[in-house]
């Protein structure tokens, strides 16, 4: 995973959480685990599809992390494995959201048994340059996934409405109120707000998403729209 592809995740899945949506992943090392991170620091759920047996797993189940193979449990890992159990996160899913993809990815065996199954195939686009993103370009070049810009291709097409829904909580609040008083980079808010830089970007995605917040440069205005 990229920097970029943090970023991606960064600024979709707390827009997707807020909508209730549970985030359904592989948990391997990279994108997987860390869509499984922002979802909980979110305060979402999302299930994590194993490639090995369940005693084999490092991490204990929680409320709000739901845990799924179809191996025996003492099952250790074994490469043959993480193929197969892409079409189980596909079957879990209404979608599936490629974030970078190389040629070989797979994330593209993924989104091709989401095809098979039905689902609406999502691509991320990335650089020209980068070869962990020729396998998403090409698939939204041939018109095998639908790109997503921001979060709005993504809920329009399930018709979510999160804004309409969703008001602005009290840490959103507090967060106008110091961009009221002056544009900030998201690092300077977290500095000033005392907070994590991953909760800070969840926030501004939300603020985004419902036009209460724009971004230019690199700095955050409030809209006056």
């Amino acid at each position: 995973m990229t920097a970029y592809g943090k970023r991606v995740l960064e600024k979709i899945i707390p827009c997707l959480v807020e909508e209730g949506v549970t985030i359904v992943s592989g948990y391997m090392y990279g994108t997987d685990k860390e869509a499984h991170k922002i979802t909980l620091d979110c305060g979402g759920k999302t299930i994590a599809v194993l490639g090995w047996g369940i005693d084999w797993n490092p991490e204990v189940p929680s409320k709000n992390l739901l845990f799924v193979s179809e191996y025996p449990n003492d099952l250790k890992p074994q490469l043959w494995m993480f193929p197969k159990r892409n079409r189980i996160v596909a079957g879990l899913s209404l979608g599936v959201i490629v974030i970078e993809a190389s040629e070989d990815s797979g994330s593209l065996i993924t989104a091709d048994m989401a095809k098979k199954f039905g689902r609406k195939v999502f691509c991320i686009p990335g650089p020209i340059t980068s070869t962990v993103s020729k396998g998403s370009n090409t698939y939204i070049r041939d018109g095998l996934a639908s790109i997503v810009t921001d979060v709005n291709d993504i809920t329009q097409f399930f018709n979510w409405k999160i804004a309409e829904k969703h008001p602005s909580n009290g840490k959103q609040l507090a967060l106008l109120d110091f961009l009221d008083v002056e544009p900030l980079t998201m690092d300077e808010i977290s500095e000033k707000m005392c907070r994590k830089v991953s909760d800070v970007s969840a926030e501004l995605s939300l603020l985004q998403l419902k036009g209460e917040v724009i971004e230019e440069g690199g700095k955050y205005y409030v809209s006056k729209g």
